[in-house]
């Protein structure tokens, strides 16, 4: 019987693509799914990865917090630690395969051969990985060839002097497994891969079959050595053309130019020889729009290089000219990440996917470039920009995380209305309300309007969205416009009575406040401003029971009517706020009840962009 490849690949929970839990949990269903045969697929485990590093560390990070002398070097929160550093991944995923799409897909005889493998390689994956803390794996049935994706926090148990007794490595969790780095090139992550395709090779052997290796007989190349190969080779050929001339041809001036020629492409040997063997250095760069000037001024000279998390590497004959761009450089304004940010906000959310984002991106514009790490370039700007640059919630797995919420918000709004439809309920004009918003922000007809500023914009963070909900709350909770307008008029009287109070704990807080200084210039000879000896004397004459002895007093009552003031105010403050918002809650009902909001909203738009580009901002009707 004909046998079967193996494939065994690792991702990081950084890299596109490294690993995505709710798509291999179906929490979204992308295009290369069959929905009718996700039944058919394997869970074998489902854990939030919180949860999971809770389990593994909460007793590690509490003991190491125990030893602290300096409450900043403690640990809240070691997920979120671990996440911020960048200088380990939370999880890394592992795609197993036997066979492939062409000689194993899924509903065939060779497929369902493939699958019980599968579930033999999982069994056992644990056991032999006790350092690798699997909280998520399923087995797709449901795609085009059976497989496995497997994500797993990397750990170590040998306790480490200055940290965590426990906490996340790779290489330390593969050192206690007992691989070993041999050489750069034959690292143990190297090893344990070798040993896992062993694992599954020894499976295939027990099911009576043998591991075809695909292209096993082409020597691997980097993209790089390749180029190096492609040069040399282009090179030589030409040598040899040279080298085979006819006598008849050869003269002084014949043998000149071959000289010269042979003696310019022995150099460029030289030359490619010198920098194929060139160590490769590391650059980093805190500034990104620093490192897409370097890079693209690479990629205008064609000068190889591999991206890496937090920059690149290029083969070190490379660096003298890195140099001297890097002082070339010069920051510019951060306009045009600003604008990527706003556009990508604007757009997401009329989006089903990245791919479409991307186009819709194009479709304005704007040069994407995609790979490892996705860049892209707006109009007028000079330089591409990484998406991950901009933040955690802008690289393209955050970016189709977000689209799918902004989905799952929608169809959640869609049941709502049919409900309340269904129901006669109250709620079911402000519902529609809330879809006629979406709908018609996603026509690009409404701008972004951010209800907390630091944070991407989204359904649920959307400031004029945000008073529908908040009214969809309300009348949820059984409001009616009337009622919120009598809850509007008590709310008033009870700030008018909180303001009465707090003039009559200023008048006392000013008495007690004078009463104390004047017993300290008494007492304690103290020098005021305000209040002179003989002002003094005369508090102790109206105030008789209080001496040497029990004057400290007034500075608690001081003291309490100063904290009884600080609780008025704050309490005046919420009132405030919660009368602002009611007014704008019962503003906003009056609109939907009419059904203006959203034109309202659309019309006062409509006058901002017009005036925006009509001369000192006049709109002519």
């Amino acid at each position: 019987m004909e046998g079967y490849s193996i494939s065994f690949t690792l991702g990081k929970a950084s890299a596109n693509h490294g690993g995505n839990v709710e798509h291999n949990n179906r929490s979204f269903t992308a295009d290369n799914v069959i929905k009718e045969k996700s039944k058919d697929n394997i869970q074998y485990k489902v854990q939030n990865i919180e949860e999971a590093f809770h389990e593994l560390f909460d007793d590690a990070v509490e003991e190491y917090n125990k030893k602290q002398n300096r409450p900043c070097r403690c640990i809240d929160n070691y997920f979120e630690h671990i996440k911020k550093s960048k200088r380990e991944e939370i999880f890394y995923e592992a795609v197993v395969q036997f066979g492939n799409v062409d000689d194993a897909p899924c509903g065939s005889q060779r497929g369902e051969m493939a699958k019980q493998m599968l579930d033999e390689y999982m069994k056992d994956f644990q056991q032999r990985n006790p350092n690798l803390f699997v909280f998520n794996a399923v087995l797709h049935m449901d795609e085009a060839s059976p497989h496995i994706h497997i994500d797993f926090i990397p750990f170590y148990t040998n306790g480490r002097k200055n940290g965590l007794s426990k906490g996340v490595s790779m290489r330390s969790a593969l050192d206690e497994q007992g691989f070993k780095a041999s050489s750069k090139m034959n690292n143990r992550l190297v090893a344990w891969e070798a040993a896992e395709r062993k694992a599954m090779e020894e499976i295939l052997i027990s099911h009576g079959f043998a591991r075809q290796d695909k292209n096993a007989h082409h020597k691997h190349m980097s993209v790089e050595e390749y180029k190096w190969y492609e040069n040399e080779r282009s090179i030589q050929a030409k040598l040899k053309q040279e080298r085979n001339i006819l006598s008849s041809d050869i003269s002084k001036e014949n043998v000149l130019n071959l000289k010269q020629k042979l003696a310019s492409a022995n150099k460029k040997i030289s030359n490619l020889e010198k920098d194929k063997s060139s160590p490769v250095k590391s650059f980093f760069y805190s500034d990104p729009d620093k490192q897409s000037f370097i890079q693209s001024k690479m990629d205008s000279m064609n000068i190889p290089y591999v991206e890496t998390e937090h920059g690149f590497d290029a083969q070190e004959c490379y660096v003298e000219q890195i140099r001297q761009w890097e002082k070339e450089f010069k920051s510019s304004s951060k306009s045009f990440r600003e604008k990527i940010i706003a556009d990508i906000d604007r757009l997401l959310v009329q989006c089903n996917d990245v791919e479409e984002l991307y186009k819709k991106l194009q479709a304005e514009g704007y040069k994407i470039k995609l790979g490892k790490y996705v860049s892209v370039k707006p109009p007028m700007a000079e330089r591409y920009i990484r998406l991950k640059s901009l933040g955690e919630e802008y690289n393209e797995r955050a970016l189709q995380n977000r689209i799918q919420h902004c989905m799952n918000f929608e169809n959640k709004l869609n049941e709502n209305i049919d409900k309340a439809k269904a129901d006669n309920s109250p709620t079911y004009k402000t519902l529609t309300t809330i879809r006629f918003y979406t709908v018609t922000f996603k026509k690009g007809l409404l701008p972004c309007r951010k209800k907390f500023k630091q944070q991407p914009f989204s359904w649920t963070n959307d400031a004029e969205l945000d008073k529908l909900l908040i009214l969809n709350k309300k009348i949820n909770q059984g409001a009616t416009i009337q009622s919120m307008k009598q809850d509007f008029e008590n709310l008033e009287q009870k700030l008018k009575e909180k303001n009465e109070s707090a003039v009559e704990v200023q008048k006392k807080v000013q008495r007690l406040s004078r009463g104390q200084e004047a017993f300290e210039v008494l007492y304690e000879g103290k020098k005021s401003e305000t209040i002179s000896l003989e002002e003094a004397q005369l508090y102790q004459k109206r105030y008789p029971n209080i001496n040497a002895n029990t004057y400290h007093q007034t500075k608690e009552l001081a003291d309490t009517a100063r904290q009884e003031q600080a609780v008025l105010k704050n309490e005046i403050n919420e009132l405030e706020k919660e009368i602002r918002e009611l007014s704008s809650a019962i503003s906003v009902a009056e609109q939907v009840r009419a059904g203006t909001y959203v034109q309202e909203l659309v019309s006062s738009e409509n006058i901002r962009r017009n005036a925006d580009v009509l001369p000192n901002g006049v709109f002519k009707i």
